[in-house]
This record gives C-alpha cells, structure tokens and sequence, in this order.
C-alpha cells in the first residue's frame, strides 16, 4: 500500500473501533478499508460518491492482496442502500468535512441505523483541519460542538482525542 498521512491515526481508530475480524462499512474510500483488511482481517464495504477514488483504492486493495475482503460501492452517505443493521461496524474517518454541511446530520443518521454494535466518526480538530485542507474551500470544517450534541442520542459516546483529531465511538448496544 501506498504511504499515506494519517497511518497512526487511522490504526487508533481501528483499535478503537475493535474491528478484529468484524464486517465493517467504511465511509469514504480511502487506506483504512485496506488497513482493516490487512491488519484486522476484517470484511470492509467501502462507499464513496466519487468513482474515480473507488477504482483508485480498488486498485491499490488487489496490489495489497486484499481486493477479494473489500466491495468497493459508489454510493451517498446520506442515502445508504443497506439495511438496519447491515454492519457490524460502521467507520467515518476525516470524510464528513467532505459532506456538505446541510447533509452531514443524515449521514450521521445513516451510519447509525446501518450499524449494528457500534460506529465511530473521527473528525479533525480546527487544527488538524487547517494543515490538511487549508485554504481549499470545497470543504467546510465540522464544528465538534454540534457533532458532539448530534452523536449525544445516538447511544454511550466514548471521546478520543488524537493529535490532529478527535475520535467519537457510539457503542449502539
């Protein structure tokens, strides 16, 4: 697999997540589906609205020997073809700045209903959000307050703090 930024933090939320050996729902395609593949031997639906960036990780999944682990799905992450409880584990990593900020709530609510033990946002910090896309205003900052209140009736939040992020796990049971 390519060398990517963010590698620790992505393993963090993995651990976090507890992954091991479950079937997960990654949004946003990117190195986790692989990573949890790899390393977690996990089973990961990838969804992403960009079909250029799914072929791109597609491609980089069957290079890593894990393609045949991971279905790569061009979907909306406010509109989610699966049904309740369809995945063990539901992972939004660094992708909800991504989503237009009228549409993240229900991407919020689609990850919950589509998870059956737990999901886990990890969003960037103001700062974390800086370094990374800084000055590109094609993608808005997620205010972690308001998350925070949204990720509240979701279920038993658990907060991580990481260096450039902050990691939310709503255990669901």
């Amino acid at each position: 697999m390519k060398e990517y930024e963010n590698m620790e933090e992505r393993k963090a939320v993995l651990g976090l997540a507890g992954v091991n050996d479950k079937e997960i729902l990654d949004i946003g395609a990117g190195p986790l589906a692989i990573l949890a593949a790899q390393e977690y031997e996990c089973f990961v639906t990838s969804v992403d609205i960009d079909t250029v960036k799914l072929r791109e990780f597609e491609a980089e999944a069957e290079a890593a020997g894990v393609g045949e682990k991971i279905s790569f799905e061009e979907g909306d992450a406010s509109d989610l073809p699966y049904c309740k409880d369809a995945f063990d584990i539901g992972i939004c990593f660094g992708a909800l700045h991504h989503v237009p900020g009228d549409l993240r709530e229900q991407v919020i609510r689609e990850l919950a209903r589509v998870s059956y033990e737990r999901f886990v946002v990890a969003e960037y910090t103001p700062e974390g959000f800086q370094e990374i896309h800084g000055g590109d205003e094609r993608y808005s900052p997620v205010d972690l307050s308001d998350l925070e209140s949204l990720l509240a009736g979701a279920g038993k939040v658990a907060i991580h703090r990481l260096d450039s992020m902050v990691v939310y796990v709503i255990d669901r049971r």
